[in-house]
């Protein structure tokens, strides 16, 4: 089961695409071709502003071996005004375009702007569009930085305001040690399953 982490005080976030594309290269290096398949996902590598000690052990989850974890994902001076109650519009998709419905009339997606997919599974997959795109009647298809790489269906939630990555985290050394003046300096990374 996940865990949820408390709300972070970032000093950073640096998203990065992992990458499941094949690259090749012809045998005289003149050559390269690179393979799109699904499976490529999001990590975040996140360093948190300077805590107490007693504040830093709300943030042991990030030692769990066994759960993910959840954690807001920061857009820092993005407005993300009030883009509705979206549900993915339709079944069946693939690829790297996202339809979806509920969006209040004239609402734009950002380019660059991140967003949740709620699976089947119960497990929040983030996204990113490729472009900007304008939900004039409500509905948009949104293209994707990725590939789906989770099947989806008609009617599962996908979230704009409240968007969070839910993974494995990976707890950089020394972010639970105590400095002289006693605080500790938080740094992981949070990656998805894929």
């Amino acid at each position: 089961m996940p865990k949820q982490l408390p709300t972070p005080r970032f000093i950073s976030a640096e998203p990065t695409i992992v990458s499941s594309s094949i690259d090749q290269r012809s045998a005289t290096g003149s050559n390269r071709q690179k393979g799109m398949r699904k499976g490529s996902h999001y990590s975040f590598e996140m360093a948190l502003e300077p805590m107490s000690h007693a504040e830093a052990l709300t943030w042991l989850d990030l030692r769990n071996e066994a759960d993910t974890v959840i954690i807001d994902v920061p857009q820092m001076g993005l407005e993300i005004g009030t883009p509705g109650t979206t549900l993915v519009n339709g079944s069946g998709h693939a690829g790297a375009n996202l339809p979806i419905k509920g969006f209040t009339p004239g609402y734009v997606v950002r380019k660059g702007q991140a967003f949740n997919h709620i699976g089947s599974d119960g497990v929040r997959r983030i996204y990113v569009a490729a472009s900007a795109v304008t939900a004039t009647d409500g509905t948009a298809t949104v293209p994707l930085e990725t590939m789906l790489n989770w099947p989806v269906t008609n009617n599962e939630v996908v979230t704009f305001s409240d968007v969070r990555i839910e993974g494995f985290a990976a707890v950089e050394r020394g972010s639970f040690l105590q400095d002289g003046d006693g605080w500790h300096h938080i740094r992981f990374t949070v990656e998805e399953p894929g």
